[in-house]
C-alpha cells in the first residue's frame, strides 16, 4: 500500500515539475517575443565585400537607395520587427551597379548591409556620343560622376532599343573578351587608345604609339593576333618604320598585311614554309612590284 502511495506522489510531483518547467518556458518565450518586438535598430553599417580598388558606390548612395526620405525611413531607432530585410535586399539589387546585397542584424542590433558591386571591364561610347560601362556578364552600367577607373575604350557601340539580338550578344562577348585580355597586359593597356567597332561588327585598334590603324576583323583569338602584332612591332622598330604604314591588318590566318599610304605591303600566307605552328610570316627586304602591290617575301620568325 505504501509503495502505491509513493508511486502516486512521484507521478504527481513529476507532473507538477514538468508543468512548472513548461510554464517557465512559456514565460521566457513570451518575454523573449515581447522583448524582440521592443528591440530597436541601434546603427547601420555598410560594407563592400568585393576587392576592387575603386568604388562606384558610397555609403550615402546605399542608404538613399533604401530610404530616399531618411527622416522617415531610416531604420535607426525603429523596431527590428518592422524592417523587412528581404524586401530591402531586392530593392537594393535594383541598382545596376550592385551585383548582390546581403542584410542582417547582429547581436548588438546593428543592421549590416554587405554589398558586392559590379566590376566593369570596358567603357563604351555610342555613335551619339553617350557613354556606358559593361561588366563581364554583359551588363550595361551607367557612368557615374565620381568614376576614376581606367578601362579599355570601345567606340561606336550600338544599343538596340528593341532588345539584344544574337549578333549583339556576339559583339558583347567579343568586347568583354578583348577588354579582359587588354586589362591583363600592362603593355596593351598603355598602347591601345581605343577599339573602334565598325558597321560590319569588325574591330579596329587605335594605338598610342604609331599612326597605324590595326584591323582585327571579326576574329576573337586575341592572344594569337596581338602576339603577332608584337612581333610586327619589333620588326617595325628595328627598321625605324613607325610612320611607314597606315594600316596593319591581322584578320587573316598566318599572315599580316601592312598598308602604306601609296600601296600595299603584303605578307602572304606562308604556312607551307613554316616548320612550327608558333611561327608567323614576317617580311624580309625582298620586294616585288605586281599590279601596284608590293609583295614581300616572308621569312620564318618565332613568337
Amino acid at each position: 500500500m505504501m509503495k502505491i502511495k509513493m508511486n502516486i506522489v512521484y507521478k504527481v510531483l513529476t507532473i507538477l515539475m514538468w508543468t512548472a518547467i513548461s510554464g517557465g518556458l512559456m514565460v521566457l518565450l513570451v518575454s523573449a517575443v515581447i522583448k524582440e518586438r521592443t528591440m530597436v535598430c541601434k546603427a547601420v553599417q555598410v560594407d563592400f565585400t568585393d576587392s576592387q580598388p575603386f568604388r562606384m558606390l558610397d555609403e550615402m548612395e546605399i542608404i538613399t537607395t533604401l530610404w530616399p526620405d531618411q527622416k522617415k525611413g531610416f531604420p535607426q531607432g525603429k523596431k527590428l520587427i518592422s524592417v523587412n530585410l528581404y524586401a530591402l535586399e531586392r530593392q537594393l539589387e535594383k541598382n545596376p551597379w550592385i551585383f548582390s546585397a546581403d542584410m542582417f542584424f547582429d547581436q548588438h542590433h546593428v543592421l549590416h548591409i554587405n554589398v558586392q558591386q559590379r566590376t566593369p571591364v570596358a567603357r563604351l561610347f555610342t555613335p551619339a556620343g553617350s557613354s556606358v560601362y559593361m561588366d563581364e556578364n554583359f551588363t550595361v552600367l551607367p557612368v557615374k560622376m565620381n568614376d576614376m577607373v581606367s578601362l579599355p575604350v570601345f567606340s561606336n557601340f550600338y544599343i538596340n532599343p528593341a532588345g539584344i539580338n544574337a549578333q549583339d550578344s556576339l559583339v558583347m562577348q567579343r568586347i568583354t573578351g578583348l577588354a579582359q585580355y587588354i586589362l591583363a597586359d600592362p603593355f596593351w593597356m598603355a598602347q591601345i587608345e581605343q577599339v573602334n567597332i565598325n558597321a560590319d561588327h569588325s574591330f579596329e585598334l587605335i594605338t598610342q604609339v604609331g599612326d597605324q590603324t590595326i584591323r582585327l576583323g571579326n576574329r576573337s583569338d586575341w592572344a594569337a593576333m596581338l602576339d603577332k602584332l608584337k612581333m610586327v612591332y619589333r620588326r617595325i622598330s628595328d627598321e625605324n618604320g613607325w610612320t611607314k604604314y597606315a594600316t596593319i591588318d591581322l584578320q587573316f590566318k598566318d599572315q599580316v598585311v601592312c598598308i602604306k599610304g601609296n600601296g600595299f605591303y603584303q605578307i602572304p600566307d606562308s604556312t607551307a614554309q613554316m616548320d612550327s605552328l608558333n611561327a608567323v610570316a614576317i617580311a624580309d627586304s625582298t620586294v616585288n612590284i605586281k599590279n601596284n602591290v608590293q609583295i614581300i617575301t616572308p621569312v620564318k620568325s618565332k613568337l
